[in-house]
């Protein structure tokens, strides 16, 4: 694991996305499994300029959601709008270039990406209950390489996830999230992460018995982790 500690935001988007471009420039196909969420953003600022200024040079990378909450009658789901709206439609990424994951389609996705090599580079972020992506406190599986759960409102955070729904009265009746066997077979993974309010959370990464209670702890298995954290995110860190 290797841990890379940004001055502060805009030197955290710069890093994450300078990993991002170097994986794209491989001369194959290469294959992503990218987050959605506030803390890319400044990453995909960066990505995007680059796919526009020369499109050509990126043709052979192909895209994957990484988790999604369905929204009732629409043909996008919460994950998928966000990477249209930050990545893929500013970045000028042919539909053909874009796999989306989806409840209905999670087999397989697995089986397509298993028959084209594989996943080179996840990019994931933290949430400060310890979650990744869609791998939710109580509700993860460790042994599956995508899966689908039940929205159940028993979960603790369950009311916190509603407000991330453009419209709380869609609440989907499951989602669906690639989870630690899949993540343990990609290249690279990187794990972004900014801000004080999530110090405490990677610090339990780190320091955490792995345990689906908190289940980024899963993350510092993986062979070739690196990650990234601005100075707030750092503090807690020894």
């Amino acid at each position: 694991m290797k841990i890379v500690i940004a001055r502060d935001y805009e030197d955290l988007s710069r890093t994450a996305a300078d990993i991002v471009l170097g994986e794209m420039l491989h001369d194959r196909r290469v294959n992503m499994a990218l987050t959605a969420g506030a803390s890319p953003a400044g990453a995909y600022g960066i990505v995007t300029e680059r796919l526009r200024g020369n499109p050509g040079a990126f043709s052979d990378v192909h895209f994957y959601n990484f988790d999604e909450v369905p929204l009732a009658g629409r043909e996008r789901g919460v994950t998928l709008s966000a990477l249209y709206e930050h990545l893929y439609g500013p970045g000028g990424v042919p539909d053909t270039n874009i796999h989306p994951l989806t409840v209905a389609n999670h087999a397989s996705v697995a089986r397509e990406l298993h028959g084209n090599g594989g996943l080179d580079l996840m990019l994931i972020g933290l949430g400060a209950d310890g979650h990744f992506c869609g791998n939710m406190p109580y509700a993860t599986r460790f042994d599956q390489e995508i899966y689908t759960y039940e929205l159940k409102d028993s979960y603790p955070w369950y009311e916190d996830a509603l407000r991330l729904l453009p419209d709380p009265a869609e609440v989907p009746s499951h989602v669906v999230t690639m989870g630690a066997a899949m993540l343990a077979k990609v290249r690279r993974l990187v794990l972004i992460v900014s801000g004080a309010a999530k110090a405490e959370a990677l610090a339990g990464m780190l320091e955490r018995e792995i345990s689906t209670d908190f289940p980024a702890t899963i993350l510092r298995t993986h062979p070739n982790l690196v990650v990234v954290a601005d100075r707030e995110a750092a503090s807690r860190l020894g």
